[in-house]
């Protein structure tokens, strides 16, 4: 599932607006030829449906079901009443009797069981009906209680079936089964039925056993309106008619989890292209699959890019696994309503609309996404669903490998895009910034209950996870790793695996003990900062690795884990080399002529650098003369930055490299240092009018020339990555108050707005400039994007930019129309996916707009509770934004009180991170308050 993590307060977003331990108070650093190293030593439950409910307050570290009984095939009919919104539905289970029962256990959650006939060897051994069976409303199953234990005799398993009878609902989130709402040709508002099972919702359609170890084979029939096109994840195998309704049979699935079984129905549309990805042929080719992408019959028209993309990214899967894709069909389908952005049901995967709907209109980084996105998921249809986690816990195993697969394949098919050092400002910087955090948690996380389950599908899981794979790959080669990875695929082949069976795989591939090099790093939480001593006068440098606390000095309980780091050591006289760190302590040599050095070659290792200052400077120099890449430069501003954060260095000591930058052109750099100056500012700017002037005043200094010299038009043929830089510079330097950049927008926007048929910019510029003449302009302009919101059409708007005008409607710096666009966020002009849009933008919008969106918040909550879900992802993605901007440890505390009576449970790991990085922001201003007034009163 590409659930696509806020980015962390520390990390770098894509907004256009996007050791020793350090001595209290902060240090300038102590770290810094052809070297080897030297080993050193170191040692609200209540009543629902009228049901009999139970409430479990012992719960067992997963609350997994009993194994008694092992289903092996669902036999499963559904028929949703579309006007009521009622379920009628029936299932047939064949499964093992293992042992013998006297109750049967399994999950069900807001559906009501009729009755229970049970057979054992073909005949009726019980049948029960609604005072039998009851419910736990923590564990979200049913017990079914039997007249009389059945099985257990011969004591080997015993076939048996369970037919069930069974009534449900349409959900109102966006989970189970629900209604999602798309316009249609004439405008009027038309509904589709779609399914998202993962990570337990499985349940809330069906009574099944919702483990993902659990795989059994799927029978599905559907009866729905005869105008509507029934999808699931097999081919129809026939249709019944029954005058104004059908009935739609599928074939039967391989063996799968229960959270990839997947449903769609309504009125839809679909364009075709055959991909040549089965199984091999007698003559050597490989059969052809069919794969199509559906919509709402108004949109077919904006998917072919993403179709096209759909058959390279799955041809080119096929051949780096050396497997073919492992069934009939493959169908993509774009969903208005999608909590995630993606959704990697076997055979039919589900996208947000923003991800399919790609059209000449399109911003070149929505065009990335969406590649990224689609290999994403495709890449699932062997690395979590053919071979699928044994449980939770090692959900990295799933979407960490995604991540990598489909950042790798965006690389391979657009090298141009330099995927990968985007990766490295972005993703990789989240995971760091997360893992940071004493309220982080290891890669391998323990699942307390059910309840846990959702919050793990955070920035830890998808790139450090992603992050650990790209580490890995590159030191065992890339030949190895996927040699590794294809052996592990046809082992665990429709069953289901652990983090140690893909070590196992790549240790039989590589000869090397991945198992020991990788266990600090899945099973602890945390990173190491490698701190290098370069003080000494024999020109060799002492390592030290302890734990990176973003909070600064780990305590000694916290700093007990010593990791494998590979070093990725070069200098200006050598190439890197690949020595490994796996002690506390070690020592390079490195030879005299050497002018600089820095380690983690190409940010492949998961770790921060700490340089003295002194290494710093050389560093600096090396950067200002063109000596390093583009992605190692990114290294070295990354690590500066949360190393100033944390209080490992001086927020002077980055302040004083900034000039260093200016010469490197690379848009990832540009954008890290606009983030560092926006972050720099919202910390600095509740203080006092001077500091945010400064801010700013240093920003335009930076960003005004370069808009300038790259001017408002794209030019033919130019390197992408070029038009990213000119789409990062633009609305910096309209943030940091060039006038030029202001005025221009502004009339731009006028003209388009005015003119709907003749667009006077390019389409990458379309969301900064929205926000550009709203956050400048007065009541008109944010009306006229209100407009344009509502009536995308007339201005031929794409999906992204439709999006970039709610956005932009959050950036008025008017407080009364904050407020109007935050009522009207929780109308239903806003989708609920898209409120976090509307809370991003206006954080970022004025300094002082957090106070009236906190504000809001309190006086609202239930209202957003009540909208998105009090278990809904989408809550804790609100409440992180909601509080993640505040920089004082008074707003910390209010906040914290302002929780401590409400049920936090689909956000308990992300208040506590907000909650933390609140105080990181706090503890940095007050450390560095002096060392940055006497910069800016140097420099001014």
């Amino acid at each position: 599932m590409a659930l696509k993590p806020d980015v962390s307060a520390f990390g770098v977003s894509d907004s256009n607006s996007e050791a020793t331990v350090p001595a209290e108070g902060g240090v300038d650093g102590v770290c810094g030829d052809d070297m080897s190293v030297h080993v050193g030593e170191g040692p609200e439950p209540g009543d629902f449906c009228g049901k009999t409910i139970t409430h479990n307050n012992d719960l067992d570290t997963t609350d997994m079901l009993p194994t008694s009984l092992t289903p092996t095939h669902y036999d499963i009919h559904l028929r949703p009443n579309i006007e009521s919104g009622h379920v009628a539905g029936s299932v047939a289970i064949d499964a093992l009797l293992n042992e013998r029962v006297g109750r049967i256990v399994l999950h069900a959650k807001t559906i009501d069981i009729q009755s229970v006939t049970v057979y054992l060897q073909s005949a009726v051994v019980a049948s029960v009906g609604p005072e039998a069976i009851s419910y736990n409303a923590e564990l979200e199953t049913a017990v079914i209680e039997l007249p009389a234990a059945i099985g257990g005799i011969a004591n080997v398993p015993e076939r048996m079936q369970l037919i069930i009878a069974f009534t449900g609902v349409v959900s109102d989130g966006m989970y189970g089964l629900y209604y999602s709402k798309y316009r249609d040709h004439s405008g009027e508002i038309s509904r589709m039925l779609v399914t998202q099972f993962q990570a337990k919702c499985a349940r809330m359609v069906f009574p099944c056993w919702d483990e993902p170890a659990t795989k059994a084979e799927f029978t599905l029939s559907l009866t729905v309106p005869t105008t509507f096109t029934a999808l699931s994840n097999m081919p129809v195998a026939h249709t019944a008619d029954h005058g104004a309704l059908k009935t739609v049979y599928f074939e039967r699935s391989p063996r799968m989890s229960t959270y990839l079984l997947a449903i769609v129905a309504g009125e839809l549309d679909y364009i075709e292209a055959v991909s040549f990805s089965g199984p091999w042929t007698s003559s050597g080719e490989r059969q052809p699959i069919v794969c199509r992408i559906y919509t709402p019959p108004a949109d077919i028209d904006k998917v072919q890019f993403s179709l096209d993309t759909a058959v390279r990214v799955l041809e080119r899967l096929v051949d780096m696994f050396d497997y073919a894709y492992p069934l009939p069909k493959l169908d993509l389908v774009a969903v208005p309503e999608l909590e995630a952005g993606g959704m990697e049901n076997w055979g039919l995967v589900l996208f947000r609309t923003v991800r399919l709907f790609i059209t000449k209109q399109t911003s070149l980084w929505i065009r990335q996404k969406a590649v990224y996105v689609i290999a994403h998921e495709l890449s699932h249809q062997w690395f979590g669903n053919l071979v699928t986690m044994a449980w939770w816990d090692d959900l990295w195993l799933n979407e960490g490998f995604a991540t990598w697969i489909g950042i790798y394949m965006t690389d391979q098919l657009y090298p141009e895009w330099r995927r990968w050092d985007h990766f490295v400002i972005e993703d990789r910087q989240a995971a760091l910034s997360a893992d940071s955090l004493r309220s982080s948690h290891p890669i391998q996380v323990t699942i307390k209950g059910s309840a846990d389950i959702d919050q793990v599908f955070d920035s830890i899981t998808y790139y450090k996870g992603c992050s650990l794979i790209r580490m890995l790959s590159a030191h065992l080669g890339i030949d190895a790793f996927m040699a590794g990875v294809r052996a592990y695929l046809v082992k665990h082949a429709y069953s289901t695996a652990t983090t140690s069976d893909l070590w196992q795989a790549l240790e039989r591939a590589s000869g090397i003990d991945v198992a020991c090099m990788m266990h600090s790093w899945t099973a602890h939480v945390g990173y190491p900062v490698i701190t290098v001593d370069d003080s000494a006068d024999d020109n060799v440098l002492q390592l030290h690795q302890h734990r990176y606390l973003h909070s600064g000095k780990p305590t000694p309980d916290e700093d007990r884990i010593v990791w494998w780091v590979p070093l990725g050591l070069m200098t200006s006289e050598s190439e890197a080399t690949h020595e490994i760190l796996h002690k506390r302590s070690g020592q390079v040599e490195v030879t005299s002529n050497a002018r600089w050095f820095k380690l983690n070659y190409d940010n492949s290792g998961l770790y921060r650098v700490c340089y003295s200052r002194t290494a710093l400077q050389r560093l600096a120099v090396a950067i200002r003369q063109g000596e390093l890449r583009t992605v190692d430069v990114v290294g070295v501003l990354n690590d500066t930055l949360a190393l100033v954060t944390s209080g490992y260095l001086r927020t002077s000591a980055l302040l004083d490299m900034l000039a260093s930058f200016k010469t490197v052109d690379g848009y990832v750099v540009w954008q890290i240092l606009g983030f560092f100056l926006e972050n720099l500012f919202l910390t600095w700017a509740d203080r006092s009018e001077t500091i945010r002037n400064q801010i700013r005043e240093l920003a335009r200094s930076m960003f005004a020339p370069k808009a300038a010299a790259l001017g408002w038009t794209h030019q033919v043929d130019e390197d992408p990555l070029v038009a990213r830089l000119r789409a990062i510079s633009i609305p910096r330097a309209a943030w940091a108050g060039d006038t030029s950049v202001i005025n221009q927008a502004c009339l731009l926007f006028t003209e388009f707005y005015l003119n709907p048929d003749d667009k006077p910019f390019h389409h990458d510029f379309t969301a900064s400039i929205f926000e550009i003449a709203v956050r400048n302009g007065d009541d008109i302009n944010y009306a006229r994007v209100c407009e344009m919101y509502e009536d995308s059409q007339r201005w031929h708007l794409s999906e992204d930019h439709r999006m970039a005008a709610l956005g932009a409607m959050a950036s008025s710096r008017n407080e009364k129309l904050m407020w109007q666009t935050l009522e009207y966020a929780l109308s239903d002009h806003v989708l609920p996916q898209d409120i976090n849009i509307v809370i991003g933008f206006m954080i970022s919008s004025h300094y002082r707009s957090k106070y009236v969106l906190w504000k809001w918040f309190c006086i609202n909550y239930q209202r957003v509770v009540d909208r998105l879900g009090e278990c809904s992802a989408l809550l804790g993605h609100v409440v992180g934004t909601v509080i993640g901007e505040f920089a004082n440890e008074d707003m910390a505390t209010e906040i914290e009180a302002w929780f401590a009576d409400k049920r936090t449970t689909a956000f308990d790991r992300t208040l506590p991170q907000s909650l933390e990085f609140i105080r990181v922001r706090a503890a940095w201003y007050y450390r560095d308050k002096d060392d940055v007034s006497q910069w800016f009163s140097k420099y001014a």
